[in-house]
């Protein structure tokens, strides 16, 4: 019960401080930068409050417990990512005085026509984040409250969409700084419980030589159709469809795949080995806590995941659109970097703590390996780790976090693609703002349906990927080479968005289930970034039509804010 009420008090509280933004939201300037006038330490607050989103609070645990210790690296890209940023983009973008990325690409390029196809890039890039939110959203509402999936998509989707067409950014910078000490809470306390309960039993139970089992008995349900992976012969009771015939009773499950209809429960056997979701690795307690061995089954896949995610997080985080926006807030450029290294300085503790969330996981939630609700895995320690009223408080505390989570960066991402849709495409003013956010709102939930089996990582993965194979060369050659040219961005944008598109189509079509195909396809930055990054270098340097006032456009960007640019002619 008291989760339910915190999901629905931080909800309330989101809600109350996004319209009281109304007052303050009456100037383009306010709806699209806050005025330019916010404080680097609470720019760190909002900063933090986008980037750890559904896919840091659930995600990155939900990969933990599934692929081990080589999913560190997927923290690591974030971590670096957001070092990058702040040497690299962060203060540069922020002096160009743009209001959004394609503003600052046509700036920077002199090119008109390519600013909608950039922010076509922000808008493929927020709306597959968005998904991403939405599905934690789901998941959160019915693992908590037992309500269908779609209440939470289209909740979410509701609150954010009321928020942002009456605050604009500078009623979401005021809420998402609130939300991220939420956020922080929701991981600290568990984190905190769980250093002091652990003992030297549980490291055994997690390290252990076998694969998962079930400790005591467990009722798992089964919310979609899934095929099972059952590795030893178990027996269970089943309430639902096996392959597509209605079974009530007991089973006996030997070696193979069975088709597990939607709504199915199954009762299974305290020392029943947990079967899998297909696709998904059987580790040993061995084989999850250390890098993958070379005996091991799959490694090469599962190593190629692991360096994937990191190099999508890492240039990725370089060119999401929701949070370098957030620099165009900041007073100065100075300050645009001041705010950034106080992110990174409060992100990295978060991340940290995140490992021992999935470990604890591994022993409380078994079941998740098994239905493949595996997203659901800090809500379930949350919920489990404690019993009694300190449970539920936990619990409480947990949802709230998860809650908070994905409010703030739904919210910055909505707020990114209305930006894209009325400011660069139809270079429209605030009541176009507002008609294009309740329009994403609409578009995500329906999306955010739609996508339920898909994980959140996944998600995340899809949409860092175009992130790394589009905006992200843009901004770094655009920032750092000159001789970035107007067909070298099309070209960079045109590749990376037509090899992510095709992998994400491959995805979807359930045509690759091999570990290999399906990794290349799921997370396939390590081979769309580059193929981006050349074809801009290789076209900008066979073109002749270069960008003109291009000395003045980079002391524009690189030089400290305490000094004046030199005027254009004597740069040109």
């Amino acid at each position: 019960m008291m989760p339910t009420i915190a999901v629905c008090l931080v909800a309330l509280f989101t809600s109350i401080l996004g319209v009281t933004g109304l007052r303050f939201a009456r100037t383009t300037s306010n709806f699209y930068v806050a005025s330019r006038a916010v404080h680097p330490v609470w720019n760190a607050f909002a900063v933090c409050g986008e980037a750890l989103s559904a896919a840091s609070f659930l995600g990155a645990p939900a990969l933990l417990l599934v692929y081990g210790a080589d999913m560190l690296w997927a923290l690591y890209g974030w971590g670096i990512g957001f070092l990058l940023l702040s040497l690299f983009i962060a203060a540069p973008v922020r002096r160009f005085g743009s209001y959004t990325i394609p503003e600052f690409i046509e700036g920077r390029l002199d090119s008109p026509s390519i600013r909608p196809v950039a922010a076509g890039a922000v808008i493929v890039i927020s709306f597959l984040y968005l998904l991403g939110q939405l599905k934690g959203a789901g998941e959160v509402v019915r693992e908590l409250t037992g309500a269908p999936y779609w209440v939470g998509v289209v909740a979410v989707g509701l609150v954010v969409a009321v928020n942002l067409s009456a605050g604009g950014m500078r009623g979401i910078t005021f809420v998402q700084g609130f939300q991220f000490f939420f956020i922080f809470l929701g991981i600290l306390v568990p984190f905190s419980v769980i250093s002091v309960l652990w003992t030297a039993d549980d490291i055994d139970r997690i390290t252990t030589e076998e694969n998962l089992v079930f400790t005591e008995n467990t009722t798992v349900e089964y919310p979609g159709t899934i095929r099972l992976d059952v590795e030893q012969p178990a027996s269970g009771v089943v309430e639902g469809t096996i392959d597509g015939a209605e079974v009530s009773g007991p089973v006996q499950f030997e070696e193979g795949l069975y088709e597990i209809g939607a709504d199915t429960v199954i009762d299974w056997p305290a020392g029943a080995a947990v079967p899998h979701v297909e696709g998904l690795p059987n580790l040993s307690g061995r084989e999850w806590a250390q890098p993958p061995s070379p005996d091991q089954a799959d490694t090469g896949a599962t190593t190629y995941r692991s360096f994937a995610i990191f190099i999508a997080n890492l240039l990725g985080i370089m060119g999401l659109p929701h949070i370098v926006i957030r620099f165009y807030t900041n007073p100065t450029g100075r300050s645009a970097r001041r705010t950034n290294l106080w992110a990174v300085a409060m992100i990295m503790p978060y991340y940290a703590m995140l490992p021992a969330v999935a470990a604890t996981g591994r022993l409380l939630g078994p079941g998740l390996v098994s239905n493949g609700t595996t997203d659901a895995v800090t809500i379930v320690v949350g919920n489990n780790i404690l019993d009694g009223q300190n449970g539920e408080l936990l619990g409480a505390i947990v949802a709230a976090g998860a809650t908070a989570a994905f409010l703030s960066t739904a919210s910055g991402i909505l707020i990114t693609m209305a930006g894209a849709v009325s400011h660069d495409m139809l270079g429209a003013g605030i009541p176009q703002f507002r008609r294009a956010v309740w329009g994403g709102a609409i578009a995500a939930a329906i999306a955010g349906i739609a996508v339920q089996p898909v994980n959140i990582a996944v998600l995340i993965g899809w949409s860092t990927s175009f992130s790394a194979s589009s905006i992200c060369p843009l901004l770094v050659l655009g920032i750092w080479w000159p001789g970035l040219t107007r067909r070298g961005a099309y070209a960079a944008v045109i590749v990376g968005a037509l090899l992510n598109t095709g992998a994400v189509a491959l995805s979807l079509s359930g045509l690759l289930t091999g570990a290999w195909p399906a990794a290349l396809v799921q997370v396939p930055a390590v081979w769309t970034a580059p193929a981006a990054f050349l074809a801009a270098i290789i076209v900008s340097r066979r073109d002749g039509d270069r960008v003109a006032s291009i000395g003045y456009k980079f002391a524009l960007m690189h030089v400290p804010d305490r000094r004046t640019p030199l005027p254009e002619k004597e740069l040109a």
